[in-house]
């Protein structure tokens, strides 16, 4: 739960328990809203670019992934090295950002629950495998879908229909849980389950949002899918059971 934010959860539960969960990454799963438009101002700021603020880079981040925002700033085409930089800045970042706290626990109960799991950030795909790989969510995940995996960027549906397909279930049949309006809108536009994440501390209320989650283990009840019982398996690592690619 975001601190100061103790508003219960909106509970309209679907009739049934929905087939998959696909996440947005940034601000949902991983804490690093306030890491990650740092390093996208840095970057341009190191590349000859203006000076603008982390705010300035996530009001543009509908736009498109990484090469669409810079090139925004930078008011011309990226090149291969701008690209590289941009890396090194993200790489050195990336060790201060870990799971929400939570999130662990919510996977692992949706896995036992038989949910199938992916991803669908608007972060590239150079960038993400590191950010999976540096907070141990990279084994949860058998499917994970990038920004510039497709053409249009969010709310557009392309990159959730792209996830449920590789998961073998129908978008109907699938949650979405996000953080920002445009997560809800991409769910709304493919015709999946949208669920506003708002337990990080950048999440700001989307007044049209019909289910709400103010803490991970939320979802777990706005999708009526039970909590992991920890007796199960002391100690057990959450794992994801078999590969839907």
């Amino acid at each position: 739960m975001r601190v100061g934010d103790a508003d219960p959860p909106v509970t309209r539960r679907p009739r049934r328990r929905p087939a998959a969960v696909v996440f947005d990454l940034d601000g949902t799963l991983v804490d690093s809203m306030t890491i990650a438009p740092a390093v996208y101002a840095d970057t341009i700021r190191a590349l000859g670019g203006p000076v603008v603020s982390p705010a300035d880079v996530v009001a543009t981040w509908h736009i498109g992934a990484t090469p669409a925002v810079l090139a925004h700033f930078l008011g011309r085409p990226v090149a291969a090295g701008d690209l590289d930089c941009f890396q090194r800045h993200f790489e050195a970042a990336t060790g201060d950002v870990q799971p929400f706290p939570g999130v662990l626990d919510l996977v692992d109960a949706l896995d036992r629950a038989g949910c199938r799991l992916g991803i669908f950030t608007a972060a590239s795909r150079r960038t993400t495998p590191l950010l999976l790989a540096s907070t141990g969510l990279d084994r949860l995940f058998p499917v994970v879908v990038c920004g510039d995996d497709v053409a249009a960027p969010k709310p557009a549906p392309d990159g959730l229909r792209l996830a449920c397909r590789r998961l073998g279930v129908d978008v109907t049949e699938t949650a979405y849980v996000g953080d920002a309006a445009v997560d809800l809108g991409c769910a709304e536009a493919a015709g999946a389950l949208a669920v506003h994440a708002r337990w990080g501390v950048t999440s700001p209320a989307v007044p049209e949002a019909r289910m709400v989650a103010h803490r991970p283990a939320d979802v777990l009840d706005l999708l009526s899918v039970p909590p992991s019982d920890p007796a199960d398996a002391p100690g057990r690592p959450a794992t994801s059971r078999g590969d839907h690619r």
